[in-house]
């Protein structure tokens, strides 16, 4: 059961046409999740700012659904991957840095949510939530893994989690509230 949002508000028939709306959107989400990027407080006591990158990877992946999702966030890492300066503080290059592990996190979260929306999640407030809970846990675990090689061990979850967690705890809640509105306002105007 197929749950993107977009497709039920916008509906083209030909194959040619459905290619090229999936190109525009995936263009669009590169662009939003590389401005939601750059929408940083850098820490002094670590290398990794706060960012609403994870929260444009949530919008994504509860707006396009696993294929596009992901396919929007593989664009979005590999874009910046290869030197464009989308990545937070306007960085780009080498998944190889102190916030590479927090990028591959966008990732699998674009892939599990996105799969999760497909099953129909973000019809319920409770379901949402633990789905967008989920997806901030592996984006943490993903981010202090590779942050272990930049950092002491013993500094991990104080550099890499801790100064995280009040931020992806409003942006879960901020999700959750939006999405189970939204599908009851596409159902009602569906027709």
């Amino acid at each position: 059961m197929k749950q993107n949002i977009l497709n039920d508000v916008i509906k083209i028939k030909t194959k040619e046409k459905e290619f090229f709306k999936s190109i525009f959107f995936v263009l669009s989400g590169v662009i939003f999740l590389s401005i939601m990027s750059q929408l940083i407080i850098p820490l002094y006591f670590t290398p990794v700012p706060i960012s609403l990158g994870s929260f444009g990877v949530m919008l994504i992946a509860l707006l396009y659904g696993r294929k596009l999702g992901t396919a929007t966030v593989l664009s979005y890492v590999v874009a910046g991957s290869f030197g464009a300066p989308i990545f937070a503080g306007f960085k780009a290059g080498s998944l190889f840095s102190p916030t590479g592990g927090y990028i591959l996190g966008y990732i699998a979260a674009a892939l599990i949510l996105g799969f999760l929306f497909d099953k129909g999640i973000a019809k319920s407030y409770v379901k949402t939530f633990l789905s967008l809970l989920l997806v901030s846990v592996i984006i943490f675990i993903l981010g202090a893994l590779v942050l272990m090689l930049f950092v002491p061990i013993k500094n991990v979850f104080m550099a890499g989690v801790l100064p995280f967690i009040p931020g992806d705890m409003l942006k879960v809640v901020a999700a959750t509230l939006l999405f189970p509105r939204l599908w009851k306002f596409i159902k009602k105007n569906k027709n």
